[in-house]
This record gives C-alpha cells, sequence and structure tokens, in this order.
C-alpha cells in the first residue's frame, strides 16, 4: 500500500499551482517563481508526488549554454486526487471556522 501524501502548506500550495494549468507542463524554477517556495522543498515535494503517481517528469533535450529542464505535468488521476484533497481541506476549515465562532441568540436582543 502506498502511503499517504502529507498535504504539509508547502504541498497544498504546490498543488494549487500545478492545479492552475493542469494541461500544461512546468518546470522547477517557474514553480518557485510562482509559489515562493524554496527550490529543496519543491524537489522533495515534486519526488513525492511523482512517487504516488500524482505527477509526471521528462527532461528536456539539452539546449547549448544552459542546463537541461525538467518538466512536470499533473496526470489525471494526480489532479483528480489534489483537486479532491484540496477540497476537503477547505470543507474541514469551514466546518472548524463555523464551528468556532460565536452563536447569537436573535429572540434576546431588544
Amino acid at each position: 500500500m502506498t502511503p499517504v501524501i502529507r498535504l504539509t502548506q508547502p504541498t497544498r500550495t504546490l498543488l494549487r499551482a500545478l492545479l492552475a494549468t493542469p494541461e500544461q507542463e512546468t518546470y522547477g524554477w517557474r514553480l518557485r517563481t510562482t509559489t515562493g517556495l524554496h527550490t529543496p522543498t519543491i524537489c522533495g515535494i515534486l519526488d513525492r508526488l511523482e512517487t504516488h503517481g500524482w505527477i509526471t517528469s521528462r527532461w528536456e533535450k539539452h539546449t547549448p549554454g544552459r542546463p537541461p529542464r525538467r518538466y512536470y505535468r499533473l496526470t489525471l488521476d494526480g489532479a483528480e486526487q489534489a483537486r479532491a484533497v484540496l477540497n476537503e481541506r477547505r470543507r474541514t476549515l469551514d466546518q472548524l471556522t463555523a464551528d468556532s465562532l460565536p452563536t447569537y441568540d436573535q429572540s434576546a436582543q431588544p
């Protein structure tokens, strides 16, 4: 059985960035500038997502003058799972927020 992906704040941030354009490939530096996360954090999360089958990656052909980029893309299943876990997280936070708000008895008002 594959372990559950840890949904830390950086993981959720990265998933949201990938879900912004799920049909397009992106690369690490673009994710760094989009999310503000540090490169080692991004690389660790991408590695875990790929291990779980949520994303695929490929190396571009070498272009003279710069190192090759590694491109990432959400799989169909990965995009579906990412949306599901982010929506569940949002529902949980909404419920916690609603439960913590004070209630007022409308009939007690003058």
